[in-house]
């Protein structure tokens, strides 16, 4: 019965037309749209130099590290930057005169940026910025451990410094090298597989909406009907993840092999964070069908604003995640678009199994969480007649 269950589901939902475009084809659409926007980006030959401007004051110069590497990528033939050294009063003149794309800053040791737009230049010179001081960091923590750990001891400031360098330069990327802006542009499409995920709980908000006797007809005839209640939830919520979960797949598929977006080299975890992404869509979902007591629509709204909301910090529409994270860490910690964008920005800059395994991992307990307040929620439900 139960397998009976989920092929009827799951035919029903390719019979949804909307259900069908917002969540299978409006991603594909988007990620059509993106290679079109950021078409210029993957071409290196014309990339040129952005025109740029540094506050050189006194914050900035104690960031020696950070001050170092926006010197060694303004530097050379294939320099990403043309950097001017200026005062901020001169910095905002040039930036509102058009005459540099933006200006860096350092303000109590956390480096910003300044723009006017958020075109392709803005994206580069955003991430670009935010991939040097996550470094620096990196630098500084490991440089601080080895000073710790060397304690009592006389120790070469310089040279840990230096060995600190060597060992970020090994595992993370080459800002200079091309493939830096591919990196720029792939957490536009990180946000969007985070979004087509998220999007997938209408799947579930119509699959509930099904078996729930106050919502629906069919679901007052489930009510009623001899087979047991779980079987029919969990089939229809079956149904709705696996539709979900080969959407996701085949964007990334459709994306990575078709459009050339870059994810990382194991397909394995790229598909199972997509898995995970899915299953936490899936209960949210479910969970906003069985506690809210509104129509399809609106609870499909809610979806939408979670999902938009969640891209927004996550860098969809201007590549803005380092802002967010530094003056509202906590959002993109808790958000599941941010934990998924995160995942595959993990898994491309870093190979960090440790940091990619804590998103998966806060992924599931989020599932888990929505899953076990959906299940409460649905042994509560008392109706006095159907």
């Amino acid at each position: 019965m139960f397998w009976h269950n989920y092929k009827y589901a799951f035919k029903t939902l390719l019979k949804n037309r909307a259900l069908v475009f917002w969540t299978l084809a409006f991603p594909f659409i988007l990620a059509i749209l993106f290679n079109l926007a950021f078409a210029r980006l993957h071409d290196y030959d014309v990339f040129e130099a952005i025109d740029v401007a540094v506050v050189n004051d006194a914050e900035y110069e104690k960031a020696t590290v950070f001050s170092e590497a926006i010197k060694s990528v303004s530097e050379g033939d294939k320099r990403v930057f043309n950097t001017q050294y200026i005062d901020a009063m001169k910095a905002s003149e040039l930036l509102e005169d058009n005459e540099i794309v933006g200006y860096i800053y350092i303000e109590k040791d956390v480096p910003h940026v300044k723009v006017n737009g958020n075109g392709s230049s803005e994206t580069v010179l955003q991430m670009t910025v935010e991939q040097i001081a996550q470094s620096s960091k990196m630098i500084e923590d490991i440089a601080m451990t080895d000073i710790y750990r060397r304690a009592g001891q006389t120790v070469n400031i310089e040279e840990i410094y230096r060995n600190a360098v060597k060992i970020v330069a090994e595992t993370e990327p080459n800002i200079k090298d091309d493939s830096h802006v591919m990196n720029v542009v792939s957490i536009e499409f990180y946000t969007l597989i985070a979004m087509a995920c998220m999007q997938g709980a209408m799947l579930s908000v119509e699959m509930m909406n099904r078996c729930m006797p106050n919502i629906s007809n069919r679901g007052k005839r489930v009510a009623v009907a001899p087979t047991r209640k779980s079987t029919m939830i969990l089939s229809n919520i079956l149904a709705g993840y696996t539709m979900l979960l080969a959407a996701v797949v085949a964007l990334i598929l459709f994306t990575r092999y078709i459009l050339g977006i870059e994810y990382g080299s194991d397909m394995r975890l790229i598909i199972l964070l997509a898995a995970v992404g899915s299953l936490t869509a899936t209960t949210m979902g479910m969970l906003l069908s069985v506690a809210l007591k509104t129509n399809e629509s609106a609870k499909n709204v809610i979806v939408l604003i979670v999902t938009m909301v969640g891209c927004l910090f996550a860098g969809m529409f201007g590549g803005q995640k380092g802002l967010f994270d530094a003056a509202m860490p906590l959002i993109n910690k808790i958000s599941p678009v941010g934990m998924i964008t995160d995942g595959y920005y993990s898994l491309l800059y870093y190979g960090d199994s440790a940091r990619f395994t804590m998103d998966v991992v806060s992924l599931l307990i989020v599932a888990g969480v929505f899953f076990a307040l959906s299940i409460r929620s649905l042994r509560r439900q008392r109706y006095d007649s159907i």
